[in-house]
């Protein structure tokens, strides 16, 4: 009997050993691949998101004052557009 408890007391030690290395090779494993991620998008030469975000807002207010100028343009051809058509002497009709 006390060799049994020995001896299920040994493989219970092994497992748990075993679980504490495989834990411990988890770790390098996600330590290993984390670095050359990271390696790999600095070799990418990737905009960080702060840089993105500014970029962002400033395209945005270019872009609004783009549309803010078409805007001012567009009524300026449509007065001379009825100014032209206003000014045109219109056709008579033959009877």
């Amino acid at each position: 009997m006390v060799n049994k408890s020995k001896i299920l007391s040994d493989i219970s030690k092994m497992a748990v050993d075993a679980m504490s290395t495989f834990s411990g090779v988890k770790k390098e494993v996600e330590t290993i691949v984390t670095l050359r991620v990271n390696k790999l998008i600095n070799k990418m030469n990737l905009v960080k998101r702060d840089e993105f975000e500014v970029l962002k807002k400033l395209v945005q207010k270019l872009a609004d004052e783009n549309k803010k100028l078409k805007d001012k343009k567009s009524p300026k051809k449509k007065i001379s557009k009825n100014i032209k058509n206003k000014a045109k002497p219109k056709k008579r009709r033959k009877k």
